[in-house]
């Protein structure tokens, strides 16, 4: 009874904090995730490794997995490891399925309950990769799995710093560089000792569950925006844009207020969300140019 109840409570977006945290604590997993394909374009890339920490215990696993896809794309810069036939043979690549399976093994071990998944960049890189790839292979990404993006809390954690990248957060911070930088434990176990440093009782910050897309992937979109939507029950994403949608068509169908759809978001973002006028213009203009589902016609 006490997971169910405590499953709804967290059912879309929503600030987490420490108190809260305690109770993710002892599911929580520090992850990174690496992959090949198009640059900024996560829909054509394709995992091959990931690495995970337990966060508490500090039991982790490493797994590199055959990304399926030929050719096998090159490296999306310098930074990044030249995945070849020849590489993953060293590596002892497995097959996708295999290697999610021993994922799932691993994050299970630790008992039922929710479990907490943070990795730095989460909301606009690994959170999604995970479930582009899950829909991809027809696999399933429970409910029950919520996610909180470092970057972002490092950002309130760690204020004032010239770079808020992994590396250069730890070479910052720790004074020495990450042994195999873009290899996937290597970077999640980066991540926990930057976590500790900030302690980890203090852990807070905006989660999401699967599926449900971080309202600051909006350009402009910041911390006190979120609040503020939070408060007005705006949860997600999905849910902002439904809500925009649907309450556009009901003022169109009764002829009153805001004429066209960026006029009536503009309106929208201030006067039902609370957020500031200086804000709403920008926000208007990145949910129309990237997330309206009709920024396609003249809005």
């Amino acid at each position: 009874m006490y997971i169910r109840l405590f499953c709804i409570c967290y059912i879309m977006g929503t600030l987490m904090t420490p108190s809260d945290f305690q109770r993710f604590l002892p599911c929580t997993f520090v992850f990174d995730l690496e992959y090949v394909g198009v640059p900024n374009d996560l829909n054509r890339c394709y995992i091959w490794e990931i690495g995970v920490v337990h966060l508490l215990s500090g039991r982790q696993i490493s797994i590199t997995m055959d990304p399926a896809i030929r050719p096998l794309p090159p490296p999306m810069s310098d930074e990044f490891a030249n995945v070849t036939e020849e590489f993953l043979k060293s590596k002892n690549a497995m097959g996708f399925h295999f290697g999610w399976n021993m994922f799932l093994e691993f994050v299970n071990s630790f008992g039922a309950g929710p479990r907490l998944f943070i990795s730095h960049n989460n909301f606009k890189s690994d959170k999604i990769m995970l479930e582009i790839e899950s829909k991809r292979r027809g696999l399933i990404l429970p409910y029950s799995w919520y996610f909180l993006d470092s970057l972002l809390y490092c950002r309130k954690a760690i204020p004032k710093q010239a770079s808020y990248t992994l590396h250069d957060l730890y070479l910052n911070i720790m004074r020495k560089r990450i042994v195999d930088n873009h290899s996937a434990l290597p970077d999640a176990k980066a991540l926990v000792e930057l976590l500790y440093y900030t302690g980890i009782q203090n852990l807070s910050g905006p989660i999401y569950p699967t599926h449900c897309t971080s309202l600051q992937v909006i350009k402009w979109l910041g911390p006190s925006c979120e609040r503020a939507l939070f408060q007005n029950n705006i949860h997600s994403l999905e849910q902002l844009v439904a809500n925009i949608v649907a309450n556009y068509s009901r003022h169109s169908i009764g002829g009153s207020g805001p004429t066209t759809m960026r006029d009536y978001i503009q309106f929208y973002i201030t006067s039902v969300c609370g957020i500031q006028t200086g804000n709403s213009d920008s926000i208007s203009n990145s949910i129309i140019e990237k997330w309206l589902p009709c920024r396609q016609i003249k809005v």
